[in-house]
């Protein structure tokens, strides 16, 4: 499991990198890489409302709960469903909602599932063209007794790479008060087709640094990259 920024994992015939950077001290973004078993690898990207101490405090209390989510029951769709439900409790007391997506890799078949609880659907870079995942579904705390809206299924191959994010970075105010924008996202990432896990994550923020300089933004900005890798992903972590 990484969570920290800039670290690289390599496992898993993926190369992975991920950073979160929070507008205050702290902030309620966060991401992680959770190995289930030999063969399966969980990434999660989440946003929780608010910002600051008490966001932080929230996140770590989802966070906590989806780690034991996915050993009671690694089904993606489980997981999230469970995470509704215990999680969803503590954040309708603190009248607060998290959004979530939840990725399941598996490294022999390629198969990459999707469950998403409210969250920007993750892109896909595949023989360089982009597409946005079209997984939707309602934010975790919102709904008692939601089900969730199902698992989407990709199959990845050599070079694929998939980019996840906050709704700090494509909200991210520049010029005239113009949003940075999931079009642009789109463009500089099929621009780094063929980079990189870690050269695609730095090149996206050098972008949106450009876009923003000069301008004060008020929210986290959480951004993942997994790539793969096929054998050369088979080395250990850094």
């Amino acid at each position: 499991m990484i969570t920290g920024n800039g670290k690289i994992l390599r496992a898993y015939g993926l190369e992975v990198s991920g950073c979160s950077l929070p507008a205050e001290q702290v902030g309620g973004d966060f991401f992680e890489f959770i190995s289930c078993d030999e063969r399966t690898l969980f990434a999660v990207i989440g946003d929780v409302m608010g910002k600051g101490f008490h966001a932080a405090r929230l996140m770590e209390t989802i966070r906590h709960m989806l780690r034991e989510c996915i050993r009671i029951n690694p089904h993606p769709l489980e997981v999230v469903r469970r995470l509704n439900k215990v999680g969803g409790d503590e954040l309708r007391k603190c009248r607060a909602f998290a959004t979530l997506c939840l990725l399941c890799y598996d490294k022999v078949t390629g198969r990459l599932s999707c469950v998403n609880a409210g969250h920007h659907p993750p892109l896909l870079l595949v023989n360089g063209k982009v597409k946005v995942a079209r997984c939707r579904g309602v934010a975790l705390g919102l709904l008692e007794d939601y089900l969730g809206s199902g698992v989407e299924e990709f199959f990845l191959a050599d070079g694929d790479a998939v980019v996840l994010y906050t709704d700090g970075l494509v909200e991210a105010y520049g010029p005239d008060e113009q949003r940075y924008g999931q079009e642009r996202l789109k463009e500089i990432v099929r621009l780094q087709n063929g980079a990189d896990a870690d050269r695609m994550r730095q090149s996206i923020l050098s972008d949106l640094e450009t876009f923003t300089r000069g301008f004060s933004q008020k929210d986290d900005v959480t951004l993942v990259v997994m790539k793969v890798a096929g054998k050369g992903g088979e080395r250990g972590g850094d």
